[in-house]
Formats: C-alpha cells, structure tokens, sequence
C-alpha cells in the first residue's frame, strides 16, 4: 500500500489460469467459450521470475478450465509439477477446483516411514495437496449427475479446506458450441427466450441445504462461500437473501455456536472509476495474456448482454499485456487506470469496492494503516 502510495505497483499474488480444459460444464461458468489453451511450463516459470523480483509473495491457480487437469503442451509436466516447481520458490499455493473423482495412493508418512493409503484427486499425488497453503473446492458436482463433491485426504495442519456454490438456474441449449448450458435467457441460441428455466435454484433450495449442510459437518471445513450468479444480476439481491437463510440453517446444524463457515458473498456488479487491482493481484490466463482480475468475462458479458452479444471468454480489451511483458507494469509511475474508461466496458465489475479503495490509498484520501488483526493468509489479497 505505501508503494502504491508513491505510484509504484508491487504484485502480492497472481491468479495463474494454467488451462481452459475442464470436466465440468457448469452454466454458471463466466469462461464458456473455450479454446483448448493451456499455458506451457516454461511460460509459468518464466512469468514467476519475473514477478518474484517484484515482491510477490503467492500464486492461484485456478480456472478457465480445471488447474488439476493441467497437462504442458510441450512437455511432459503435469499439475503435480507445477506445484512443485512454486513452492521451491518459496511462494505460497491456492488452488480453486472443481475437482475430479478420488484414488488411493500408497502414501508414506512420518518420520518412519510407514505406508498408508491416502485418498486424494486422480491427477493429484498427496504430496502435491500438502504444498498447497489453502484450497477452495466448487461444488458444482451437485449440478452434474455425479451429484457429489469430491473432497481428498487434506492434511488440515497444513492446508485450509474451503467450499464454494453458486446459486443459478440453468437452461438447457442444445445449439451452444461449447456448454450445451447457460446461465441466461439471453444466452439462449434457438428456441424461446422467454421460457423457464430447465433447473431453478428456488425449487432446488431445500434439496441443497440438506446436501451442503452434510458436507459441512462431515469434513469441517474453513469456511463455503456462497454467491448468486454474476450472470444475472437482476437476481442477485433476491437470491442473496435466500442464500443468507441457507447460511442460517447450516450453521445453525452443527450444533456449534462458535463454528458458522458458511458465509454469503455479496459484490453486485457496478462500473469502477478506476482500474488498480491488477498492479497487485496481476491474472495470467492460459492464453498468455495478462489481465487486470479473474473477473474481467463477468464484465464483457455485461456489456455483451446490453450489446445483444455475450462474450464469455477472456479477450481483448481487457488485455494488460503479454505474460512476457509484465515487467513493464512495474516499471515507472503507475497509470491512472489499467483499463482506459473502466467504467464503459466494465460495467459488470465485481471489483469496483476495492478499486476504490486502492484509488484512495493511492490519491491519499484513505491511509494504509496495518489491520488491527492481520487476515490468516496474508499473502493473498
């Protein structure tokens, strides 16, 4: 904060988006438009050096697709070696995933050495999980006919369990290229778009609380994250006060008074002044461009929407720069804003609270003072 202060940006963490491949068609998915990207493990490692001669201190790896199904296109390296690679630098692991089915491995643990079994994710060794600082695991398999969340053996001395679910309704397009989903009316190829939805959160509300609040007390986690669907922000409020109740009963379910993980996400989309976050939370997508958030499709469909044309992929003109060129931003005075009039193609920014803060901090109006109490994992932001 003071650097930003003196007009210099410091990166403390980035989202690496390692591949747009993923097991899931979610509707609720902001990246529905995919191209088959991943990035090759030589660019993520290149891309690290560089921000790690500007301070940064963690690394999200997360999705476009699912990070766990990583695979370089040039070489043999594998999600598992990506972690390794980071966490040799002495950079802190989030991961966000949607998972996959379990195996067991053979495991060897402690300081004899003796073997046991361990469940973790078929691509993921349990070596790879105890690298990881904190993991965040969607689920979305309760929208797929799976209708199951695929938690690993997480060794919870070392890493931080979370859960996340969205709240939306789906409809079903058989003519969609890439999904065969969306998550709006507006999305909708053939047909009437006027109809209802094939699946409707309200209808399934109870069905989730039961399923949700299970997970909850069988594997204790962190905290579950719930928000409506960004995609459809005439519904946002309505379904935050439904998804406020779902929080209500599951934690009132455990029994426990002190123990509330459940939580409801509210950032309804507005145009921002400005456009800061990325000089700290820089986003690499798999197609090797920099971008300043993980949000910025959430912005284009919002001005796709009011254009009569949706755009669910990272593109132009939210583009900083390639991965190779990053330094640049880091070079000289910060620009007033990453993105040139953020407020007329970001009209659906999640963001915009804290672009505001970071413009304070920055024009002096609000003070970098140290919280009180610092966050458990301070190195993300």
């Amino acid at each position: 904060m003071t650097k930003l202060r003196n007009g210099v940006g410091q990166p403390i963490t980035s989202h690496i988006m390692l591949t747009d491949v993923c097991n899931h068609t979610c509707a609720f998915c902001s990246v529905q438009a995919r191209a088959g990207d991943s990035l090759r493990f030589y660019e993520v490692m290149e891309y690290l050096d560089i921000l790690q001669g500007y301070g940064l201190k963690s690394v999200i790896l997360s999705g476009g697709g699912n990070p766990i199904l990583y695979k370089s296109k040039d070489s043999k390296h594998n999600f598992n070696d990506v972690v390794d690679a980071i966490y040799a630098r002495g950079l802190e692991i989030g991961l966000i995933t949607n998972g996959m089915p379990l195996r067991e491995y053979m495991y060897e643990r402690g300081i004899e050495g003796r073997m046991t079994i361990r469940e973790s994710w078929g691509t993921v060794h349990p070596d790879t999980l105890d690298k990881l600082t904190w993991v965040r695991i969607s689920m979305s398999g309760f929208d797929h006919k799976e209708n199951e969340v695929y938690v690993p053996d997480i060794d919870r001395e070392k890493t931080t369990l979370g859960f996340s679910y969205v709240a939306h309704d789906l409809w079903n397009e058989p003519a969609d290229p890439h999904h065969g989903k969306v998550s709006t009316r507006l999305d909708l190829i053939s047909g009437n778009k006027d109809r209802a939805p094939d699946l409707c959160f309200e209808e399934r509300f109870k069905e989730l609380i039961d399923s949700i609040g299970l997970y909850v007390r069988t594997y204790k986690p962190k905290y579950v994250r719930a928000l409506p669907n960004c995609l459809e922000p005439e519904l946002i409020q309505r379904r935050c006060d439904l998804l406020h109740e779902m929080a209500d009963r599951i934690n009132d379910s455990t029994g426990l008074s002190d123990y509330r993980p459940v939580f409801v996400q509210y950032k309804p989309p507005a145009p921002p002044n400005v456009c800061l976050l990325g000089f700290i939370h820089p986003v690499l997508n798999c197609d090797g461009f920099v971008y300043p958030c993980d949000a910025v499709v959430l912005a284009a469909a919002e001005v796709g929407y009011r254009e009569g044309n949706p755009n669910h992929k990272f593109d132009n003109p939210w583009r900083m720069c390639h991965w190779s060129e990053i330094a640049k931003l880091y070079e000289g005075q910060l620009p007033r804003s990453l993105i040139h009039e953020p407020g007329e193609i970001c009209k659906g920014c999640v963001f915009t609270a804290q672009n505001l803060i970071l413009e304070g901090v920055r024009n002096g109006t609000i003070d970098p003072v140290p919280p009180e109490r610092p966050p458990e994992h301070l190195n993300f932001v």
